[in-house]
């Protein structure tokens, strides 16, 4: 999709398509420094959602900050909060997701609680009613992981199977029908999974043999199965890649190979795949700037990784200051538009990071003192800084 204006456009292909058109900015290089979450805390996770993160401290509380319309921040309330505020649960959980307008924690055993809107049955609890505290996921299943969607949460269960459960429109839970599931439900594979990871309205997952799968929502080929078309089940990813860990965004997809190169497929219209030339691709396509990564978070349009020196960088969409840098071009496409860097850039403040979780619009990271520091859109305090404001920059 991105290229600069004086780079010749290449031979299209299925996987990499038509060019669009950007413009090279010229910005000042020097970002405001990283703004860390208010309370001196430590965590040992984070986890962004839509308006909303979240995090397990090093003492074991759960903590949430941002947007709490529906309850999702679990403390009982409806109030927003831009500083942390624990959880109100007995339960203590060993790891968080938050999700577009719930939160997910695992517990004791594998045991699943859920909290926060639930119109869908998002929160697997077979009701459809809002929960401002954590309710027990229904099925008594044990899980080894939870993730969440924008309206759907999944996860992989003890026997390595991925079960689903909320919105199901567009075939993200993979039962093989578009239907709503108030209660996990089994995707329809006889694949034994070892993670899951859940974007808007599709799902990626990683196989035993590190093999990937993907299915939903396929507008931009996503699902990396060289087609458009969306699926109700697991289709396997193309290309022959082995991956040890997968990123799902908004319409994008992202994948991490053992020897740390990172691959994305999808949307590119923003920049998010770490291409300056495609619009979309249907299969994985290596991200640019010839990096090794050790983790990666893919969120709405943009896509964060830590490379081997434990610095973060991010690439995609910069509407909100997501990136955590200026960027470098002017993007457009037939349905995007907007301020971008489709080739990872160094986020500022020149700190260095154990992990890194990409929201709707802001980016969260672990500094590796287990600070807690955030950038990008601001709007209901998910930042967790104690203050409000449109956006900043770290």
């Amino acid at each position: 999709m991105i290229a600069r204006t004086n780079r010749a456009p290449p031979l299209l292909t299925l996987a990499a398509l038509a060019l669009t058109a950007c413009r090279e900015l010229t910005l000042p290089p020097v970002a405001a420094e990283p703004v860390a979450v208010a309370g001196g805390l430590r965590f040992l996770t984070v986890s962004s959602g839509a308006l909303h993160t979240c995090g397990v401290s090093a003492t074991g509380t759960t903590y949430c900050w941002g947007w709490n319309r529906d309850g999702e921040l679990g403390d009982g309330s409806r109030t927003d909060r831009s500083s942390p505020v624990p959880v109100s649960s007995p339960v203590a959980f060993s790891a968080i997701a938050a999700g577009g307008g719930h939160t997910c924690g695992l517990g004791a055993g594998g045991a699943g609680y859920c909290w926060g809107f639930n119109l869908s049955g998002q929160l697997g609890d077979s009701s459809n009613n809002t929960r401002v505290a954590p309710v027990t996921v229904a099925g008594g299943s044990s899980f080894a992981s939870l993730v969440t969607g924008g309206a759907y949460s999944c996860g992989v269960r003890s026997d390595s199977s991925v079960a689903c459960w909320g919105y199901g429109g567009f075939g993200q839970l993979g039962t093989g029908t578009q239907d709503d599931r108030r209660v996990p439900t089994a995707t329809l594979s006889a694949v034994k999974f070892a993670a899951v990871s859940a974007g808007i309205v599709h799902t990626c997952a990683l196989a035993g043999d590190s093999t990937a799968y993907c299915w939903g929502r396929n507008s931009f080929g996503q699902l990396g199965d060289s087609t458009l078309a969306d699926t109700t089940r697991p289709a396997a990813v193309r290309g022959g890649l082995k991956f040890t860990s997968l990123a799902v965004g908004f319409s994008h997809s992202c994948g991490l190979t053992a020897n740390g190169s990172a691959y994305c497929w999808g949307d590119n219209q923003l920049g998010q795949l770490g291409d300056t030339v495609v619009r979309q691709s249907t299969a994985p396509m290596l991200v640019g700037g010839g990096l090794v990564f050790r983790a990666l978070s893919a969120g709405a349009a943009h896509t964060c990784g830590i490379t081997t020196d434990d610095v973060a960088r991010c690439w995609g969409s910069d509407g909100d200051d997501e990136l955590g840098s200026p960027p470098t071009h002017s993007c457009s496409g037939p349905s995007a538009a907007g301020l971008c860097s489709p080739l990872p850039q160094v986020v500022a403040g020149g700190n260095t990071f154990t992990a890194i979780s990409a929201g709707n619009h802001h980016t969260c990271a672990i500094a590796t003192d287990q600070r807690v520091y955030c950038w990008g859109l601001n709007s209901n305090g998910q930042l967790g800084s104690g203050a409000t404001s449109v956006a900043l920059r770290p």
